[in-house]
């Protein structure tokens, strides 16, 4: 009998060794499912910047190629005129 209590403790002692070691320590099962999140939100982020850089390298072949891009756009943020044109500001009253 004194022989099943000692291999009932051992096992016990192991099963707790081993749940211990699923839910608590450094490899568990919650920093598993952090870490993937983790690891999904930085995915989504770096195919967003990929996308996002896709699009600025596109832009910036227009920007090279078509001059009529290059001029609407300094036209529109940067108020440039050509000679002989004649340059009107609206300003909007912000009420």
């Amino acid at each position: 009998m004194d022989e099943m209590k000692i291999y009932h403790a051992i096992c016990l002692i192991l099963f707790l060794s081993l749940q211990h070691s699923l839910f608590l320590s450094n490899n568990s099962l919650f920093t598993y499912y952090g870490l993937s999140n983790t690891l999904n939100s930085y995915t989504e982020e770096v195919l967003s910047l990929q996308n996002k850089n896709e699009n600025l390298k596109e832009e910036i072949k227009i920007i090279n190629t078509d001059k009529s891009f290059l001029e609407a756009h300094a036209r529109e943020n940067f108020g440039y005129i050509k000679n002989n044109e004649t340059f009107y500001q609206i300003i909007k009253n912000e009420k």
